[in-house]
């Protein structure tokens, strides 16, 4: 059973995925802004999901944190609803491990995180 940071705003999608993960038996643990996001990161997790848009600052921003301040090899699943090239570009050059779009198939998030994992 793996920990899994899941870093997204939208409280629907952020519920789905917190059923999917627990479901595939993780335990999903959430935070829903910039600021609780980069709390949370100084916590070990086994992977993180996310978001680019949040409230208060840029998922990007968190990735680099987690990979250039902290070190973490920690796995990194982007989900995001932005699907332009050079985001998806940015945020695998920052250290991401892959991206997936929203809307999201389940079956295809928990194959990727497990793949990253």
């Amino acid at each position: 059973m793996a920990r899994i940071l899941v870093i997204e705003d939208d409280p629907v999608v952020a519920r789905v995925t917190e059923l999917v993960l627990q479901r595939a038996g993780h335990r999903p643990v959430l935070a829903r802004d910039f600021l609780s996001a980069k709390s949370a990161l100084a916590e070990p997790a086994d992977a993180v999901i996310l978001d680019i848009n949040l409230p208060g600052g840029n998922g990007l921003e968190l990735l680099r944190h987690l990979r250039e301040e902290l070190g973490s090899r920690t796995a990194v699943l982007i989900l995001s609803a932005l699907k332009q090239e050079d985001v998806i570009v940015r945020g695998l050059k920052l250290g991401a491990n892959d991206f997936l779009t929203k809307p999201f198939s389940p079956q295809e998030l928990i194959l990727r995180l497990e793949r990253c994992l």
